[in-house]
């Protein structure tokens, strides 16, 4: 095998994995920042304050701007690093069927085609939970909310 024939694939191949790492990155990040976000808020809304219509208030603006910041990373994600990925990946692949001795990449390609539904999946449970969270908050927010006081 032609040593710079190799060296190309391992530069394609670095490629690919900047961006794979790019988006574990950005997931993880996500994830963990959505849960420091939920537990702090969590925390400060329960100890910190005592009315009980503010409390609900909150709990429905909290869980609803957790919502938006999902959905706009899901975007992110799903719509522009999702395709980076799957282009250097197509340039590897497409490496690969031209250099049919290297076929590391087209093996893994054939193993997980399609897998791209666990990430939608993912995203979509977590964007239900807090839909209905959101939902649940801002009704029981709405239902008990104090009449306003007249002005004298």
């Amino acid at each position: 095998m032609d040593r710079d024939v190799v060296d190309l694939w391992f530069r394609y191949e670095e490629i690919a994995m900047h961006f794979n790492t790019l988006i574990i990155q950005f997931r993880l990040q996500l994830i963990g920042g959505i849960g420091a976000i939920g537990t702090v808020a969590s925390y400060l809304i329960g100890a910190k304050v005592e009315d009980l219509q503010q409390h609900n208030w909150l709990r429905a603006l909290i869980s609803s701007g957790m919502f938006v910041l999902v959905a706009a990373a899901a975007v992110l994600d799903l719509f522009y690093y999702d395709r980076l990925l799957r282009g250097a990946v197509d340039a590897l692949l497409a490496f690969e069927q031209a250099h049919p001795e290297i076929q590391m990449s087209t093996t893994i390609e054939a193993r997980v085609a399609g897998g791209n539904w666990a990430v939608w999946w993912a995203y979509g449970i977590l964007l239900s939970l807090l839909f209905v969270f959101s939902g649940w908050s801002c009704g029981y927010y709405r239902r008990h909310k104090s009449p306003a006081i007249p002005a004298a």
